[in-house]
């Protein structure tokens, strides 16, 4: 078997490993977090779901091949998840082509350091865009590479374009990976050649953009001057985000020390398109840069670096295969470092949250005429999802859908009109301080119902009940 032969074996087999892991489990558990989000929009018709887009934090795109794909199949977590875990099994498809530059060893322990990330092993199991902007990620920084090489034909823009277009169309922080690949063709020697491709891939993206800039900047400036939910994370926190790439405390300490070591022993990259130097710049400038933009607007969170993790798993992939000069001394480190990661890979880990836990307490709570306020409003859909899903299919907006069953998402305490009829209340406080920072809703219903017991039903979920 050829060298070729021999790669595309390779690939397979990863291919493979990553389906066996990432299409298993996918009910396992219910939707959260924003999945609910996701799921209730891309059902709506096309009219009301750009009108949301003028507010929403990502562009169209996902939204669209969701709602493609919802259609085709049952409102069922498992069904719905299945784009986030094929995009996530193709992703090692480009990586090991990328990683291959460096050497089979590189770009194989590249791939399994990829499949057997804990961290996307949960975005392939996410309702979002996130794995499909990972794919599109290392897709169009293979192009980009392809198109450094000596020989490559004029038309390797328009595919670097297509890859581009993806990326940006995805999601917004699609534009930070653009700024990084012109960091590489700006910093790494061996990508230089592509500085051309690169430029007019990126001007047919921008101007693809025109009709949406002003969604565009229209939500940037809204949360530099609003600011986010988020907190400013901690001096610790990019360690903590290595450990998140890295599976666990140990690993992400191993990984360290043996890339810190790499980069002693040897320049940054060896011949060829440097990729050190590039998987330095393409996970160390976002985890930085970022941690250092959120001490004003705090925009630090996982998902949010997701793309640059990839970065990592290069760096650790060609710091292990260069360290060590024997051809055996370095198979068996790399076999090391993919062993600690798969010792530390636990997909059948338990969900953090339960949001079906909250409607099922509420329903055990109602006596007689019971009123559920929901706050933030938002959460109203993930509510609904539990409460009943066929919800989510029908044209009538979902908050006409919760009130007609007393459920009533509050976006602000002013639209709270409490009912003397109600015979019992409970008040779902899923993080209301966000929308009701002085607690008015709460002061209003103890002001005319009597407490009786509180508890919480879910991560940061609690719910009070009141009877008259």
């Amino acid at each position: 078997m050829g060298e070729r032969g021999i790669d595309r074996g390779c690939v397979a087999g990863l291919l493979v490993l990553g389906a066996l892991l990432k299409f298993t489990g996918l009910g396992a558990h219910g939707l959260s977090g924003d999945e609910p989000f996701t799921v209730y929009w891309a059902q709506r018709p096309l009219g009301e779901l750009f009108a949301m887009l003028r507010t929403e934090n990502n562009p169209p795109l996902y939204f669209l091949l969701m709602h493609a794909w919802s259609t085709c199949v049952p409102l069922d977590e498992a069904w719905l998840r299945v784009p986030s875990a094929l995009f996530s099994v193709l992703t090692v498809w480009p990586l090991y082509l990328l990683a291959r530059r460096g050497g089979r060893t590189t770009a194989v322990t590249a791939g399994l350091l990829f499949t057997l990330s804990q961290h996307h092993y949960a975005f392939a199991h996410e309702v979002r865009a996130y794995a499909l902007l990972v794919l599109a990620c290392v897709w169009s920084t293979w192009l980009l590479v392809r198109a450094a090489e000596p020989g490559r034909r004029p038309s390797a823009w328009a595919w670097l374009a297509v890859a581009e277009l993806l990326l940006t169309w995805t999601h917004f922080f699609g534009w930070l990976m653009v700024g990084l690949q012109v960091l590489f063709v700006v910093l790494v020697p061996g990508l230089r050649p592509a500085r051309r491709a690169l430029g007019r891939a990126v001007a047919l993206t921008a101007l693809t953009h025109v009709p949406y800039a002003a969604v565009l900047f229209g939500r940037a400036s809204s949360s530099i001057v609003h600011g986010t939910w988020l907190e400013a994370p901690g001096w610790e926190e990019p360690y903590n985000m290595l450990m998140r790439w890295s599976n666990a405390p140990v690993v992400a300490v191993c990984f360290l020390a043996v890339v810190v070591l790499a980069l002693m022993r040897r320049p940054a990259g060896p011949t060829g398109p440097g990729p050190m130097r590039m998987a330095l710049l393409w996970c160390g400038v976002p985890l930085v840069g970022m941690f250092l933009v959120s001490f004003a607007v705090p925009v630090y969170l996982d998902r949010y670096l997701l793309f640059a993790s990839i970065g990592w798993y290069l760096l650790v992939a060609q710091a292990v295969a260069g360290l060590l000069p024997q051809a055996k001394g370095r198979r068996l480190l790399a076999g090391a470092a993919v062993a600690g990661m798969a010792a530390s890979f636990a997909p059948w880990r338990p969900p953090s949250t339960d949001p079906g836990g909250v409607v099922r307490q509420v329903e055990a709570w109602r006596r007689g005429r019971t009123a559920v306020i929901v706050q933030p409003g938002w959460y109203g859909i993930t509510y609904a999802w539990y409460l009943d899903r066929r919800l989510f299919r029908e044209r009538t907006p979902i908050d006409q859908l919760l009130r007609a069953r007393d459920v009533f998402p509050l976006a602000s305490p002013d639209q709270l009109q409490p009912d003397p009829a109600w015979d019992t209340v409970v008040l779902v406080d899923a993080w209301a301080g966000l929308t009701d920072p002085e607690g008015r809703t709460e002061r209003t219903v103890r002001s005319r119902w009597s407490f009786v017991d509180e508890v919480e039903a879910d991560r940061k979920v609690r719910l009070l009940r009141f009877h008259r």
